[in-house]
């Protein structure tokens, strides 16, 4: 998602397409940013949503493997159900079937915004920066005045989580978060 001049974003796409398959223009300055950010904070809500249908399935009765396997063959199919379930033992090669290590940090989700900075005038964030944060979706939506009521909510969610000792998790760890959080 790159955001700038046409005629530069065209001259460097052979190279960003080094970075990553999907290089896509969005508009001036600040676009791509924006594009980011938004699906940024989607994957947080939908990690939340996924690890809490999935913990109250369990809580029910339900088997985890069984439940995933519904809810991916169903409405409620998204990337957190499917492809990075936040339940140890519902799939391998995913972080929290290695006690969510590695992967995509609790920290960088909920870190503040003032700290950010970003690259070039292309506003380019290579994939190594990981800077995804709802922070600046808080920012963003305060500047042009959008109710973010659930991003915001993921983000005090991901805030706690880092002041219990989660910021060196993957964020998936939201599911054992929830878990060992019974006064919710």
């Amino acid at each position: 998602m790159v955001g700038g001049v046409e005629e530069e974003f065209a001259a460097a796409q052979e190279l960003l397409g080094c970075m990553g398959s999907n290089v896509m223009y969005c508009g001036a300055v600040g676009t791509g940013q924006s594009a980011k950010i938004c699906n940024n904070m989607l994957l947080a809500i939908s990690m939340i949503g996924t690890a809490e249908a999935m913990n109250l399935g369990i809580r029910s009765g339900l088997d985890p493997k069984l439940l995933a396997k519904i809810l991916n063959m169903s409405s409620g199919r998204c990337w957190s159900s499917d492809t990075y379930n936040p339940v140890p033992g519902v799939m391998d090669g995913v972080p929290s079937s290695n006690n969510y290590q590695g992967g995509f940090g609790t920290t960088l989700m909920a870190k503040p915004s003032s700290k950010m900075r970003f690259p070039t005038s292309l506003n380019v964030l290579p994939p190594a920066c990981l800077i995804q944060d709802l922070g600046l979706a808080q920012d963003s939506a305060t500047s042009t005045k959008s109710p973010i009521l659930l991003g915001s909510l993921a983000h005090q969610i991901y805030r706690m989580m880092c002041a219990k000792g989660y910021s060196k998790k993957d964020f998936s760890s939201v599911f054992q978060y929830l878990r060992e959080e019974e006064t919710f």
